[in-house]
């Protein structure tokens, strides 16, 4: 048998990383609007298991996130 790939699932399968998800968004919401915070609650019931690119998106659709904050917002939750 020839293994031409192997695919590794971690997120949520291996790793449990939504607390770490939820964590490093808010402190990067926070630092540009403490408004965009999102609960513990709102966190598991619409955004869990979305990309952040997502997340802002329904941020900006829902409460009005500006949309020219995505870039910076994506920045400082990366970090």
């Amino acid at each position: 048998m020839n293994i031409k790939l192997i695919i590794f699932d971690l997120d949520g399968v291996l790793v449990d990383t939504r607390e770490h998800h939820f964590v490093a968004l808010n402190r990067a919401l926070a630092e540009v609007d403490e408004r965009f915070i999102i609960s513990q609650e709102d966190h598991l019931q619409l955004f869990d298991g979305l990309s952040t690119q997502r997340k802002l998106n329904l941020l900006t659709q829902e409460r009005g996130l500006d949309s020219s904050l995505h870039q910076r917002i994506w920045q400082k939750n990366k970090s």
